[in-house]
């Protein structure tokens, strides 16, 4: 141990003298370093383990030797996670386990070891002690004090119940009353008890705490004669040694029973037997299956113990003590307790056994029902929600419980230890904050003094240093003279409690500040209705001063009321608060109230009552607040608003508005009276509002673009604009412009959609009948400057031909003379070249009439183009219910080109595509469609008619595939892309229709 103890620094000596006290308290310490290694324990510990300090040391499967022989298999694991875990965080160690004993037989046991530490909170070491568990020797002194009460409560209030039990019985019968009074556990005992005619006879007793039930069984006891004649008469009968003792301790304890040297049965008395339902010879019949003579009697968790000491007894000839459960004839099993003792002959050998079994099953139920009591109580002290500390009649600390010894972070009392100094006084120094100590003291020191309770509120000192507000109260526990014993303190911390009440008070502040800072006008009525309270900004409203509110009594204020009340209010304000009054209802009004400056002002008052928690009004709380502003200001919308809807309700159009998804959601007079029905007849089709409208009121041909086009628009938020046609009530389709423009917030979203809708059925008419006379009127025209034209061709074209056929003629004969005239016929050839060059003159004046000059050129976007070609086209595609679909492909570059006559040439093309479609009965579809092609942007313009019969031929001049066609617009295409740099050609498509398909250079020089 010396050696032990030659550590480096401080931990040796401290470390041993902590060890040292709690072993001369407890016993059993021991002591560890930091690291946890056992430095010391006690050779209390290491005699019972025969092991030596250095051997207890030793490892063993990965844990310390001597821990490991000394506690239980089953509980190792728990005991050495929890010692390590303490050792890691430097917490108490306290744990209860089982531990090997003197006996050899385990026991449960405490273990508890507490950090030794530096100035620096540096664990030195560690120092603890194993606590027995055993309840023997608390079981003892509670019988010792059980008994006294009882006989002295006995002999106080009950001096006859006693007095008539046999002076041999007393004592037992005293006993069993005692554990049942303080145990509540019944007790069941057998006794003599004396009769009316003088005589005992037996009793078995049933002791309940505070009354017992006695039965008389004398009749079934079998030895009613004096034990010492007993004794005599056994001398004389039974010369068997082993039964004459027997029947010697059975005079004086009853139960005896007696075995031969071979352990067979040759005695049990006739109570046992009966009790036990069984006699000695159907007890020795274990004997031949191999067992013992207690088979048939014992628990079977009891028999292998019990048989395995019997049987070393009987070899050896040791005394057999034993305790055991044995099962009764009624099938339920108790606790005895059986002692036996060997009977030698002369040469000392043993002869038989004899012995006796006592019942013990109340004192083993006591004991656990003790126990059980234990805990429990001491579970409840440590669990409780308070914290209790008991005190000594003076005043001074003895006990603190659980839940106290966490809240301070002790493990003891032994802080408040300190020589020459009280505990009381340490206490108070340690744990009490300062500015409460001197009024604890005083209150505890009167108490003491006068006997006197004392509860106080003070500051307790909470582990971390931090102090807690706790609610203290103390009582004191006096014995029968009235001299206190014990002082009794709880403490019940209530410091968020007393957080709780500061913060109230804060809150209260604050709403007091607020009341008078709202702005609005708070006021107060009792439950009669008749004004009790003013908020500063109503005072100042009304023109009155803090004194009129503190005058007593409310006329004051119901008066001065009552006069800023608006005349023609007054008495309607008088009916509804003497109707919320009476019924308990929520107070509104809508009064004038008369401000200080003598004007009248439209306020909006509510009030709601206070009730207690029987329903019943204690008071109302109402709020006035100034509308007049706001009265004006709605006054003004609601007049504006009514202008704007005659506004709507009156303009020439058809006015919708709809949600930012589109449903709609209002529709003017207008267009209702137009479509022949409500937006709420539309509810509960299966579709939307929208698509209900759209599909019911938009022409087949024109609902997908028109839903095409709307879509788009919710999506971006682009404005929308459509012509197509529209569903009037009575069945007609008529033409219509709608447009639509969404409105925004702040934040630019789209709060609403706006739409107008405008009949133009009379103007898309007239303009059709006008197209139609245009082309009519153009026909005609091209009919006439045709014939001009052919008449013009043929004057200029005659002359050089008809010259031409004479000197042909003249050629002929000169060269068919005999002999030819050569010369002749020469100069008439010539002749004719001059005629034939003449000719060609006229018709290249007549092909320059066809050819379009050459207008400055610019780089220009062609997608920009082709979208004004389609706009162009739009109204006369529409007419003809042909769909124009325009391709656009990515990363198109600018080019140079004239933009009017390549307008021309994508118009003609689209026109001459929307002619070859006109016997097509489907989807009438115009592709156009543009892409990039090497340095080449390459257009092409598709349709679904019959094709082109001739592609090279159709782009000749006067050649035409229509009955009313020129044959020349083809031609002028191709001139105008040949004048471009680029090339125009025609082909048909694999299945149907035709493409003509033109390119345009990319790179060209602006100015050619």
């Amino acid at each position: 141990m010396t050696k032990a103890f030659n550590l480096p620094g401080k931990i040796g000596l401290e470390v041993l003298q902590a060890v040292r006290i709690i072993e001369s308290v407890v016993g059993n310490a021991w002591a560890a370093d930091a690291a946890g290694k056992v430095i010391y324990v006690s050779a209390a510990v290491l005699s019972r383990l025969a092991i030596t300090l250095e051997e207890f040391n030793s490892p063993a499967d990965g844990g310390l030797l001597g821990w490991r022989r000394m506690i239980h298999p089953d509980d190792y694991s728990l005991v050495t996670a929890q010692w390590v875990r303490c050792l890691e965080t430097g917490q108490h160690f306290n744990v209860e386990h089982r531990v090997l004993r003197d006996s050899g037989a385990y026991g449960w046991s405490r273990s508890s070891a507490q950090p030794f530490r530096d100035d620096q909170d540096q664990v030195l070491g560690w120092y603890g002690a194993i606590i027995d568990g055993d309840t023997s020797v608390v079981s003892g002194r509670f019988a010792d004090v059980a008994t006294a009460a009882v006989e002295k409560k006995v002999t106080l209030e009950q001096p006859h119940s006693l007095s008539r039990v046999h002076p041999a019985d007393r004592t037992t019968a005293a006993h069993a009353a005692a554990r049942a009074f303080w145990t509540g556990v019944p007790q069941v005992t057998r006794h003599r008890q004396l009769q009316t005619n003088g005589k005992y006879r037996w009793t078995e007793t049933r002791a309940e705490p505070g009354y017992s039930v006695s039965v008389d069984i004398d009749d079934l006891v079998t030895d009613r004669e004096p034990h010492i004649a007993a004794v005599s008469d056994l001398s004389a009968q039974d010369d068997i040694e082993p039964m004459r003792s027997a029947r010697a301790v059975e005079s004086i304890f009853g139960n005896g029973w007696a075995f031969d040297a071979a352990g067979r049965w040759i005695y049990l008395h006739p109570f046992a037997q009966s009790s036990l339902g069984v006699t000695p010879e159907q007890l020795n019949a274990s004997l031949d299956d191999g067992d013992t003579a207690w088979k048939q009697l014992l628990h079977p968790d009891d028999y292998d113990h019990v048989a395995a000491t019997w049987r070393r007894c009987l070899e050896t000839g040791d005394d057999f003590n034993v305790e055991f459960r044995f099962r009764r004839v009624s099938g339920s099993y108790v606790w005895a307790r059986t002692a036996a003792r060997s009977a030698r002959d002369s040469q000392g050998r043993v002869v038989g056994w004899f012995g006796i079994a006592l019942d013990i099953d109340v004192y083993k139920k006591t004991v656990e029902a003790l126990r059980g009591r234990e805990r429990e109580l001491s579970q409840l002290v440590d669990m409780v929600p308070v914290q209790i500390r008991r005190l000594t009649p003076e005043g001074e600390p003895t006990f603190f419980n659980k839940r106290l010894l966490d809240f301070l972070g002790w493990t003891d009392l032994a802080r408040l230890e300190r020589q020459g100094e009280s505990r009381l006084a340490r206490a108070l120094e340690r744990l009490i904050h300062p500015d409460d100590a001197a009024r604890l003291m005083k209150a505890v020191r009167h108490s003491v003094a006068t006997g006197e309770p004392y509860s106080m509120r003070y500051r307790l000192r909470r582990a971390d240093g931090a102090y807690r507000w706790v609610d203290g109260r103390a009582e004191p526990m006096v014995d029968q003279n009235g001299a206190i014993v014990h002082w009794y303190a709880i403490s019940i911390d209530i410091d968020d409690e007393m957080r709780a009440q500061d913060a109230l008070r804060d809150r209260e502040r604050e709403l007091s500040q607020l009341v008078d800072m709202v702005p609005s006008l708070l006021w107060r009525l009792n439950r009669r209705g008749e004004p009790t309270f003013f908020n500063k900004r109503m005072m100042a409203f009304l023109g009155l001063d803090t004194a009129d509110t503190q005058q007593p009594g409310t006329d004051r204020l119901a008066a001065t009321l009552k006069a800023a009340v608006h005349p023609d209010d007054a008495t309607g304000l008088e009916e509804a608060l003497r109707l919320s009054v009476a019924t308990g209802e929520i107070f509104s009004k809508r009064i004038r109230l008369r401000r200080a400056d003598g004007v009248y002002r439209w306020v909006e008052s509510n009030a709601e009552p206070l009730r207690d928690e029987n329903g019943d009004i204690l008071q109302w709380y109402g709020l006035s607040h100034d509308i007049d502003d706001q009265l004006r200001v709605e006054e003004a919308l609601r007049e504006r608003e009514r202008s704007l809807w005659q506004l709507v309700e009156t303009l020439p159009a058809m006015i919708d508005c709809a949600m930012p998804n589109g449903e709609p959601v209002y529709r003017s007079q207008q267009l209702r009276e137009f479509l022949g029905y409500n937006l709420e007849e539309l509810d509960g089709a299966g579709k939307s509002r929208l698509n209900g409208t759209l599909d019911a009121g938009v022409h087949p041909d024109d609902v997908d673009g028109v839903k095409e086009k709307y879509a788009h628009s919710l999506a971006t938020g682009e404005p929308y604009a459509r012509k197509h046609r529209l569903r009037r009530y009575d069945g007609e389709y008529r033409w219509v412009e709608t447009r639509a423009a969404a409105m925004r917030d702040s934040e630019d979203t789209i709060i609403q959609w706006n739409v107008i809708c405008l009949d133009i059925d009379g103007e898309v008419r007239a303009q059709g009948e006008l197209r139609l006379a245009q082309e009519r009127l153009s026909r005609a025209a091209q009919a006439a400057s045709l014939a001009e034209l052919s008449a013009s061709i043929a004057h200029e074209v005659n002359q050089p031909l008809a010259a031409i056929v004479a000197n042909s003629n003249a050629c002929h004969r000169w060269l068919s003379a005999e002999p030819p005239n050569l010369e002749r016929a020469k100069i008439t050839a010539e002749r004719i070249i001059r005629d034939a060059n003449s000719a060609a003159d006229v018709v290249s004046r007549i092909r320059a009439l066809f050819k379009h000059p050459v207008e400055p050129r610019s780089n220009t976007d062609l997608a920009s183009v082709i979208g004004e070609a389609r706009n162009l086209i739009a109204e006369e595609a529409s007419r003809r219910r042909v769909r124009v679909e325009v391709d656009i492909g990515p990363g198109l570059p600018h080019i140079a080109l004239d933009r009017v006559h390549i307008q021309q040439v994508l118009v003609n093309l689209i026109r001459n595509g929307m002619d070859a479609m006109d016997d097509v009965a489907t989807d009438r579809v115009v592709a156009v469609r543009a892409r990039r092609v090497a340095n080449m942007i390459q257009t092409e313009v598709s349709d679904h008619g019959r094709g082109v019969d001739h592609p090279e031929r159709i782009f000749e001049a006067f050649f035409t595939t229509k009955v009313n066609g020129m044959g020349m617009g083809l031609a002028i295409c191709r001139s105008i892309i040949e004048s471009h740099g680029g090339r125009l050609w025609a082909q048909n498509n694999g299945t149907e229709g035709a493409t003509f398909a033109f390119t345009l250079p990319i790179e060209v020089d602006a100015s050619a």
